[in-house]
């Protein structure tokens, strides 16, 4: 599925997943070498849904990075469903029969 941003201008969304990431790390236990703990892996995931955004990559590589990169009580696939319900990302099909 190919999924659009409905207002590429905003970046409110991007905030807001790197807030839930970062939050998701903060309540697991604390580990100084864990990636996760200092946020470079919450910012490393948001670059990549910004790559979605500009076309980079397709949801479905996103997913599979997202999916390589676990943050326990964190599911990309549902936080983009939600995105898509939201109105933040529109899907391709929605353009076609337009």
């Amino acid at each position: 599925m190919t999924l659009f941003l409905h207002n590429p201008a905003s970046q409110a969304h991007l905030e807001e997943l790197k807030d839930r990431l970062l939050a998701q790390v903060r309540l697991g236990p604390y580990d100084a070498w864990d990636a996760r703990q200092d946020g470079s892996l919450a910012e490393r995931l948001v670059e990549v849904v910004r790559a979605m955004d500009r076309g980079a990559i397709t949801s479905g590589q996103a997913l599979e990075i997202f999916s390589r990169h676990r943050i326990p009580g964190f599911h990309f696939g549902r936080w983009l469903v939600d995105m898509v319900d939201e109105g933040v990302y529109r899907e391709a099909v929605y353009d076609e029969v337009a």
